[in-house]
C-alpha cells in the first residue's frame, strides 16, 4: 500500500464514519435523554424513599441498558461475522428507532402504578440490545474500512459520536425546558424530547443503504474463512487470553467514564440547592462538547504515539487530576458560580478522553473471522460490572466517613468508582500488545499462526 493510499480516506471510508458517527451519536442521545431528564422522570415512574434513592432508581434504568448491550453485541455481531456486516447496520438502527417511539408513548406512574417503572425498564433493556448491535457492528465496518495510519483518528472521530449526541440531548433539554417550562415538560414534553430521536434514524438509514461491504469481510468471504461459530470462538484459548485483556478495559473505562456523566447533573443540581435544569444542561453540553473534540484529539495521537503508552500515562493523570474536578464542580454548584462550573465542566471532559482509541484498539486485537462479535461483545463486556456504577456509587456513599463528609450528596462517591475505573484500565494496558501499526491483515495472520496477539506477545507484524 502507497503512502497516499495510507492518507487518503475513500468515498466509503468517510460515509462509513458518518454512518456510524450518526449511530453512536443516536445511542448517546438516547442515554443522555435518561440522564437529563433524570429529574422529571424521578417524578413520572418513581415513589417513596429518600430523593437520592429515587434519583438512584432512575439512574439504574441506565445500567439496565448498559448491561443488554453484551446481549445484543454476541446475537448481531455473530450475525454480522457470518452474513456481513452492511445488513445488520441497518436493522439495528431500525430498532433503536422504534424503542425510541415506544418510549415515547408509554404510560407514567400516575396510569399503571408500578408497571410504568416496570415497562420503562424492559424498553431500556431493548434498547441496549440493539445499542450493543449498532457498535459490534458499526464500528467494526468503519474502521475495517479506514486506511491504515489512520485508524486512531477514525476511530476517535466516530467515538466522538457519542459525547456529541449528549450535547445534542442536553442541548435539546435545555431548550425544551426553557420554551414550554417545567410543569409542561412533566405532563407532556419529555414525550417530544424522546421523539427527537427518531430523526436521526432516518438519516443513518438512507446512508447505509448506500453503503458497501468492508474490503476486509469480502475478502475472508471469498476465501471460505468464516467462522462458523464466531461469538464461542472467544472464549478458547488463546483468544480467550485477549478478550479477558479486553474486558478489564473496558470495565475500567465504564467505570471512569458514568463515575463523571451519570452524576454530573445531580453534583450540578444538588437537588434543587445547586443550578437550575436549564443551567446544568447548558454546562452539561459545554463539557460533553469539549470531549467531543478531545476524543478525536487522543485517537489521533494515539496514531503517533501508540494506544498503549498513550493510555497508561492518562491514567495516572485521572487519577491525579479526579479530586481536584469533583471538587470544582461541587463548590461550584453549591455557590452557583456558573464561571467556576465551566472550568469544573472543562476538567471533567478531561477525564475521559481514552475512549478515542476504543474503535481502532478493539479492531486490532480481534481478526476479520470474529471482528463484529469481539469489538462489540469486547466494548459491551465492560457493562457486566461497570453498568452498575450506580449501585456502586450508594455502596460507597453508605461507608460512615464519606456519608459524613457527603450527607446527602453524592461526588465523592463517585470520585472512588472512577479512580478504580482508572486502576483497572492501566493494569489492563499491562498485559497488551502496541496495535497501533499493526495492519488488520497482520491481525488474521498472527491467528492463523496461533498467537492471537494475546497478551505478554510481540506485536510484530506491521504494515507492509
Amino acid at each position: 500500500m502507497s503512502a497516499n493510499e495510507k492518507a487518503t480516506l475513500s468515498k466509503g471510508a468517510r460515509m462509513a464514519m458518518i454512518s456510524q458517527f450518526l449511530g453512536f451519536g443516536l445511542d448517546a442521545y438516547d442515554m443522555a435523554l435518561v440522564i437529563c431528564m433524570a429529574p422529571i422522570l424521578v417524578k413520572l415512574f418513581t415513589s417513596g424513599g429518600s430523593q437520592a434513592w429515587r434519583y438512584i432508581a432512575v439512574i439504574f434504568t441506565y445500567s439496565i441498558t448498559m448491561a443488554a448491550r453484551p446481549v445484543g453485541s454476541a446475537i448481531f455481531g455473530r450475525y454480522a461475522d457470518k452474513l456481513g456486516r452492511r445488513q445488520l447496520l441497518v436493522f439495528t438502527i431500525g430498532g433503536v428507532g422504534f424503542m425510541s417511539l415506544l418510549t415515547a408513548l408509554l404510560p407514567t406512574e400516575a396510569t399503571w402504578g408500578v408497571w410504568a417503572y416496570v415497562m420503562f425498564c424492559v424498553l431500556r433493556f431493548f434498547m441496549g440490545c440493539f445499542f450493543g448491535g449498532e457498535y459490534a457492528v458499526g464500528h467494526t465496518f468503519a474502521i475495517e474500512h479506514s486506511p491504515s495510519g489512520k485508524r486512531g483518528l477514525v476511530g476517535g472521530f466516530i467515538q466522538s459520536g457519542f459525547p456529541m449526541g449528549y450535547v445534542i440531548a442536553s442541548l435539546m433539554f435545555a431548550l425544551f425546558s426553557h420554551i414550554l417550562g417545567a410543569d409542561a415538560m412533566l405532563r407532556y414534553g419529555w414525550r417530544i424530547v424522546f421523539l427527537t430521536g427518531l430523526l436521526p434514524v432516518f438519516v443513518a438509514l438512507y446512508i447505509r443503504k448506500a453503503l458497501p461491504e468492508t474490503p476486509e469481510f469480502e475478502k475472508l468471504k471469498k476465501k471460505g474463512k468464516l467462522a462458523r461459530a464466531p461469538f464461542l470462538s472467544l472464549f478458547k484459548p488463546p483468544a480467550l487470553w485477549g478478550f479477558l485483556q479486553v474486558f478489564t478495559f473496558m470495565t475500567g473505562l465504564f467505570l471512569t467514564d458514568y463515575s463523571v456523566y451519570g452524576f454530573l447533573p445531580d453534583i450540578l443540581t444538588l437537588h434543587g440547592r445547586g443550578f437550575d435544569t436549564t443551567t446544568y444542561s447548558l454546562i452539561y453540553g459545554f463539557a460533553l462538547f469539549l470531549a467531543f473534540l478531545g476524543y478525536i484529539f487522543y485517537g489521533w495521537l494515539s496514531d503517533f504515539l501508540g494506544r498503549k503508552k498513550l493510555t497508561m500515562y492518562y491514567c495516572v493523570f485521572v487519577v491525579v487530576f479526579g479530586f481536584p474536578s469533583f471538587y470544582v464542580l461541587y463548590h461550584a454548584a453549591l455557590a452557583r458560580n456558573v464561571m467556576l462550573a465551566l472550568v469544573g465542566a472543562t476538567m471533567a471532559c478531561m477525564l475521559k478522553l481514552a475512549w478515542g482509541i476504543v474503535p481502532a484498539y478493539l479492531a486490532e486485537r480481534f481478526p476479520t473471522e470474529r471482528r463484529a462479535v469481539g469489538v462489540g461483545f469486547g466494548y459491551s463486556s465492560g457493562a457486566f460490572l461497570g453498568a452498575w456504577f450506580s449501585v456502586y456509587v450508594w455502596w460507597v456513599h453508605r461507608i460512615p466517613a464519606i456519608q459524613a463528609i457527603e450527607k446527602g450528596d453524592l461526588w465523592i462517591s463517585a470520585l472512588v468508582i472512577l479512580t478504580i475505573g482508572a486502576i483497572l484500565t492501566f493494569a489492563s494496558m499491562l498485559f497488551s500488545p502496541e496495535t497501533s501499526s499493526i495492519s488488520l491483515a497482520s491481525v488474521d495472520a498472527g491467528i492463523a499462526a496461533g498467537d492471537d496477539l494475546s497478551p505478554g506477545s510481540s506485536a510484530t507484524c506491521v504494515e507492509a
